[in-house]
């Protein structure tokens, strides 16, 4: 029996395998293919007999035996023949065509010339194979005929398969993969070199003549060939004898881009005198540089930010390594260190350790680079970009003009990462220098831990058991991530004039089976830590809280802090290259931990016992400005007077008119409602409406608040009422309204 042979779906091979469509139909299932197919030249006689006959093989895929009372199972195959007959004298030598496995029982069912039906009796096991000699008279043996064979049967169909071709006489040219060469510059062809072997056997002699002639824009470098002591080149052509009458490689062609531009393609057109010609691809003209990529087809690695490799307080397994990054140069010499060149990583995300995975063709000294060279070279590097990027030296390893390799050269390395509790999104590494084009690749992806809800909450001072009306609310990123004993405490920025009150509520909300424990209020803070993971991600709520205030704190806005467990452990993870008094990520980082700006909003002082405005606010109409005091405050859009004969000023300008901070003055869109925050007043106006609202008290209004070129504008005077001042003043000549505060 013929050995197997993998599958080749092109005609004109010598092998000629085209796999069948199987289909379950009771019993057995199995696929055909052509083993052994031939190619003959012109002159063939079409007889295809002897030991290179080509096999129609059939491969049980799949058996299925349901019959019961002791019947043997038989399944029928039909042979069909195209531009051919069996030359076999009777069905018993049609029968001697066939191998089968032991068991197995062959008979011819009927037969005609061209086509035989078999019956095949027995049980057949999965990998079993049926093998038939394809012993038969091509019918006609012109230049391009072929012989087919099809198969019909509920085990398997197929149809022409080519096992008998006429070609005419020819050559084929090939090469295992194209080479790069630069503009100006010579690049010898694939090591395996440029292989050239007739179409059909005869195709060529011992001593023919062949050309090779490359495309415009190139011409050939070497002079002489190793093997071929006739070879001899002009320009773009090369000239040779061959030195066998079959399959041969030329090695150590060496070509030049001489004219050819970036992008422009070498072909070589081989040409056997007096038999045919055939073209191949053999380089690509490339620029100088480096090629920065991944593995596009890996899935880019998610890990969780704020906490160490170890992800301690979470039950997350996973590494911190990113996909595997590869810097390849377009051919050797390409990647230029006679500068330094930078990777660079997004500010917050540091490096816990380097993996060079593969170093070739690089060299130092004339001496080849391997990993821990370039590991060295990480760490050096990591050092000098202060710890944010990596800034390798000029000339870390030999330049172009030195003695380089043969072969483009090419760093893959992996890098293990941690980020603040702050970031999240894609990790991009940068690869920029003076002497490489800029790119990026993203390599892998953070995401936090646990996400804090928190609404900002106006409130005047009370010194005690001030009420916080919004609930704080800290959410599991996924079902039992947090870990057991994970601990998280919350404070509010400028602890000394601020804190929690005892007394506050913790609930698991939703689904959550998670429980809790450690709740409590201390030192101003609140905290608590995870007793039992959940099967459902957790949401904790944290409400009914409420606030302790020094009496003299200032007015405005203060921030929600969190630290963790993970946090911690990312405060403490040991740095890449650790050196002095840089040996973890807490003594190179700079994250805030606060996680919603303005939790608290103090709207008054505790010093403001008068409520008193004091300020003189001179407004010029039409002018994009307004003065506060002595202060020259700048506008977007100036004042104007109403239809109603009212100085309207913008809502940006009037903070700035009162001195306060921004969070004070507040527009909402939903309801049209300008509310101002100023001392222990609130006041609230809105659009279209001629009241006004001071601490929740209706004070009726002269005019009502605008929109004009969708901004929206107050009327002067009656804000000036709501503060309590009543000295306004108009002068026409220079139209100037002017709010003269208490003095």
């Amino acid at each position: 029996m013929k050995k197997i042979v993998s599958f080749v779906m092109a005609a004109a091979m010598v092998t000629s395998l085209i796999p069948a469509t199987a289909f379950a139909a009771g019993e057995v299932t199995a696929t055909a293919k052509v083993v052994d197919a031939l190619k003959k030249s012109e002159g063939f006689n079409g007889a295809i007999t002897g030991v290179d006959t080509p096999e129609l093989q059939l491969k049980v895929t799949g058996v299925d035996y349901r019959v019961s009372g002791g019947a043997t199972p038989t399944v029928d195959v039909t042979v069909s023949l195209g531009n051919a007959e069996f030359v076999a004298a009777d069905d018993v030598a049609l029968e001697a065509l066939v191998n089968v496995p032991a068991g197995i029982n062959v008979a011819v069912k009927e037969s005609d010339k061209d086509e035989v039906t078999y019956t095949l009796e027995g049980e057949f096991a999965k990998d079993d194979i049926i093998a038939i000699q394809l012993e038969s008279q091509m019918t006609k043996v012109n230049v391009g005929r072929t012989a087919t064979v099809s198969v019909d049967s509920k085990m398997v169909t197929a149809d022409d398969l080519v096992y008998a071709s006429v070609l005419a006489k020819g050559i084929e040219a090939s090469v295992r993969k194209t080479a790069t060469v630069a503009v100006d510059e010579v690049a010898e062809l694939d090591s395996k070199g440029l292989t050239i072997k007739p179409s059909v056997a005869g195709s060529f002699a011992v001593g023919t003549e062949f050309t090779l002639k490359l495309s415009k824009g190139f011409e050939f470098a070497n002079s002489t060939l190793a093997g071929y002591a006739d070879w001899s080149i002009d320009g773009s052509e090369a000239t040779f004898t061959s030195i066998s009458n079959e399959e041969f490689t030329l090695t150590g062609i060496k070509i030049e881009a001489t004219t050819a531009k970036v992008g422009d393609v070498a072909t070589i057109r081989a040409t056997a005198k007096n038999v045919g010609s055939a073209s191949v691809e053999v380089a690509t003209v490339v620029d100088y540089k480096v090629t920065l990529s991944v593995d596009e087809d890996e899935d880019i690695p998610v890990i969780y930010s704020g906490t160490d490799v170890d992800n301690t307080g979470l039950t997350d397994d996973s590494d911190h390594m990113t996909l595997e990054i590869t810097a390849e140069e377009s051919f050797p010499g390409a990647w230029s260190m006679r500068q330094g060149f930078d990777f660079t990583l997004p500010e917050g995300v540091y490096v816990t350790g380097v993996d060079v995975i593969e170093s070739e063709n690089f060299l130092q000294n004339n001496a080849a680079v391997g990993t821990a060279e370039w590991e060295a070279a990480f760490e050096a590097a990591y050092k000098k970009g202060d710890y944010t990027t990596f800034t390798f030296a000029k000339r870390v390893f030999d330049d172009v003009n030195t003695n380089l390799a043969s072969d483009p050269a090419s760093v893959t390395f992996q890098l293990e990462l941690v980020a603040d509790p702050t970031f999240e999104g894609d990790v991009v590494l940068g690869f920029e220098g003076a002497l490489v084009d800029s790119q990026e690749v993203t390599v892998a992806k953070f995401v936090k831990p646990y996400t804090v809800k928190a609404e900002q909450n106006d409130v005047i001072i009370d010194y005690r058991n001030t009420a916080v009306k919004t609930p704080i609310v800290i959410t599991e990123a996924e079902a039992g991530l947090w870990a057991a004993d994970a601990a998280f405490t919350l404070t509010i920025d400028k602890g000394d004039m601020i804190q929690f009150e005892d007394d506050a509520t913790f609930d698991v909300t939703g689904d959550s089976d998670m429980t809790l424990k450690n709740k409590k209020t201390a030192n101003g803070q609140l905290s608590f830590a995870v007793k039992a993971t959940s099967d459902e991600a957790a949401t904790v709520e944290i409400k009914d809280i409420e606030l302790f205030m020094q009496r003299n704190i200032p007015a405005g806005a203060y921030s929600l802090k969190v630290d963790t467990t993970m946090s911690a452990a990312y405060d403490a993870q040991a740095i890449y290259a650790a050196s002095g008094d840089n040996q973890v990520i807490d003594d190179v980082c700079d994250y805030s931990n606060t996680v919603k700006e303005a939790f608290i909003n103090v709207v008054t002082s505790g010093r403001d016992q008068d409520n008193l405005f004091t300020t003189k606010v001179v407004v010029p109409i039409g002018e994009s400005y307004l003065m506060a005091g002595e202060t020259k405050v700048e506008l977007d859009v100036p004042s104007y007077i109403s239809a109603a004969g009212y100085t309207m000023l913008p809502v940006r300008a009037v903070s700035k008119a009162l001195g306060v901070n921004t969070n004070n003055v507040l527009w909402s869109a939903e309801t049209r409602t300008i509310t101002i925050m100023y001392g222990q007043r609130i006041i609230t106006m809105t659009v279209g409406q001629k009241t006004i609202h001071v601490n929740g008290s209706a004070i009726p209004a002269s005019s009502a608040p605008e929109i004009t070129g969708d901004r929206a504008f107050l009327p002067m005077r009656d804000l000036a009422v709501a503060l309590g001042v009543t000295d306004i003043t108009w002068d026409a000549a220079t139209r100037t309204a002017t709010l003269n505060g208490s003095k």
